[in-house]
């Protein structure tokens, strides 16, 4: 064996030598105070005036539940080793401990140890211990995972909404970055399966079908007082987004989960864009700051399986502005099409200005991003007809390939009196 071997064998495991026992969790560990005062904690608590300093046994009282006799035996362990393997399925429960003991190494091990394995299986408790522990790089990494797996992966795994609490809730939908599929109104139908996840236990004679059709309340879900307490999120949903085409309409009201008042300023604001654009007064947003376009724009996305050419439309957000998305090996392509015996609203100017920011990225087995290309906020002029190119495809980047389109056709509207959208220099067209 060697040194470390030994000193681990010898002191730890068979416990020769101890100076001190320290009882957690119901058990007794005999150990050597000149090794756990590694630790802030213990090196604290045998020095000075502290009265457990010439005591031969102290108690810790631990009422994490995070923490546990293997965690425990793990951290403990550590004292007497130069270092230790940490299995991701004991990360949360070692950092639990680690901070208890203070032992930054060891925090710093667990938060690598997180990073490397954020997946569908760990990604909200990974979340939720960085919050809890003060742990920030894996509080921004997983946001990073949720944002771009939230709608993709939870539409398909009811289970994985559960955990999400309203808080963490709120912070992805709110966010633009956030990979919508395929658009805004999608995440009101993720939320409405994450909200009856989230009380099923108190309708066990439901199922999600028969709780939207034939739900017990008769006001506004969320304005009740068992659904106070999930009405954040929905509160953070661009509203505006929701109300594009009947059918969504009918499914808002159907559910009676939004109080009709939540929805009055984005009916309004969009019924002032319809008059700006059919007055022609209306013809895009010629400038605007970052924080103006990450609050109002449009998100909407897509997954490429496979390489191609590929042709496809966002519909009915865009004001009469009919805008194809084309995309093949090596470029992605913007066209206005202006069809002159269309029946739907179409905006007749003849150049049309849109904000853009194009995300394009590819992910590996867990889902974690592998490569990623951010084509940064741009503006974009349109002709009647015209196509545009936009973006050169990286060749790191592979497939299924994601778009990931942040969309703004219009102005923003005056929100308040004496209240303007806030716009910055000029851009360049592309």
């Amino acid at each position: 064996m060697s040194t470390a071997e030994y000193i681990y064998k010898t002191l730890f495991l068979e416990e020769k030598g101890s100076d001190i026992t320290v009882l957690m969790l119901g058990k007794a560990w005999k150990l050597h105070k000149v090794y756990i005062s590694q630790s802030p904690y213990f090196a604290s608590m045998f020095s000075g005036a502290w009265r457990e300093a010439n005591e031969s046994k102290v108690n810790v009282e631990i009422s994490d539940p995070n923490i546990t006799l293997d965690s425990l035996t793990i951290v403990c362990g550590s004292f007497y080793q130069d270092e230790i393997n940490v299995e991701p399925k004991n990360v949360v429960s070692v950092l639990a401990t680690a901070t208890l003991f203070q032992l930054q190494g060891l925090i710093d091990q667990c938060t690598e140890i997180m990073i490397e394995t954020i997946n569908m299986k760990t990604a909200v408790s990974y979340y939720n211990a960085s919050v809890c522990y003060g742990v920030p790089k894996v509080k921004v990494m997983c946001k990073r995972w949720l944002e771009f797996n939230l709608l993709e992966y939870g539409k398909f795994h009811d289970a994985f909404l559960t955990d999400i609490s309203p808080e963490l809730m709120t912070e992805l939908v709110a966010s633009p970055d956030l990979v919508v599929m395929q658009t805004e109104f999608c995440i009101y139908v993720m939320l409405r399966v994450w909200l009856f996840q989230q009380v099923q236990h108190n309708y066990i004679d439901y199922n999600l079908v028969t709780f939207y059709k034939n739900h017990p309340w008769t006001e506004p879900y969320l304005e009740t007082q068992e659904g106070e307490e999930f009405s954040a999120p929905f509160e953070a949903l661009r509203k505006k987004h929701l109300l594009l085409s009947d059918s969504d309409i009918q499914i808002l009201y159907n559910d009676n989960l939004i109080p009709e008042n939540w929805l009055y300023e984005a009916y309004k604001e969009q019924w002032l864009h319809i008059l700006r654009i059919n007055s022609r007064r209306e013809i895009g947003p010629r400038a605007v700051n970052e924080q103006d376009f990450a609050n109002e724009c449009f998100r909407c996305a897509r997954c490429v399986e496979r390489p191609g050419e590929h042709l496809w439309r966002w519909t009915a957000f865009h004001y009469g502005l009919d805008l194809v998305v084309t995309l093949d090996a090596t470029t992605l392509k913007f066209k206005r099409y202006n069809k002159i015996d269309s029946g739907q609203i179409k905006a007749n100017h003849d150049k049309h200005y849109v904000m853009l920011r194009i995300c394009l990225f590819s992910l590996n087995e867990q889902r974690q991003i592998k490569y990623i290309q951010n084509s940064g906020l741009m503006r974009l002029s349109l002709q009647k007809n015209e196509e545009k190119q936009v973006l050169c495809l990286n060749q790191k980047l592979s497939y299924p390939l994601y778009v990931s389109v942040n969309l703004q056709v219009v102005t923003g509207l005056v929100t308040r009196k004496g209240d303007k959208s806030s716009t910055n220099s000029e851009l360049s067209d592309t």
